[in-house]
């Protein structure tokens, strides 16, 4: 069965966004907030008890969450999902018409085929971010 490991959300506003998912909505705070120079963004992740959530605040409009918040505004840029058997999910994905990129035991389908969102996939043995 297929499971959802972790959610990257871009926002405007990482201290907002912390007001909404940690105070409010009860996601605990893994760690503090930090700068990720290679996503041109400030980050920080909460997890809850079925996934992880990433907030991603971009200062770089050139970087790819920087162009999502300025071509779409703040929503859902990734998600990671775990499969039983990832190798007959990439294989169905490539009868598909629906090329994988990555690694055997980690690989990302692109946005521009899975409906605007990255997607990454890895199996169910592969440890959980963080």
């Amino acid at each position: 069965m297929t499971r959802l490991a972790s959610l990257v959300l871009v926002v405007r506003n990482l201290e907002r966004a912390l007001a909404v998912y940690e105070h409010a909505l009860g996601f605990a705070r893994v760690g503090e907030p930090s700068d990720v120079p290679s996503l041109g963004a400030r980050h920080v992740f909460l997890r809850a008890e079925n996934c992880l959530l990433e907030l991603v605040q971009p200062h770089d409009e050139k970087s790819p969450p920087g162009l999502f918040l300025r071509q779409r505004g703040e929503g859902m840029f990734a998600m990671e999902l775990r499969v039983d058997d990832p190798k007959k999910a990439r294989d169905d994905l490539a009868e598909a018409h629906v090329q994988a990129r990555g690694a055997a035991e980690r690989w990302y389908v692109r946005p521009v085929d899975a409906h605007g969102m990255l997607v990454e996939v890895a199996g169910t043995g592969v440890p959980d971010p963080l």
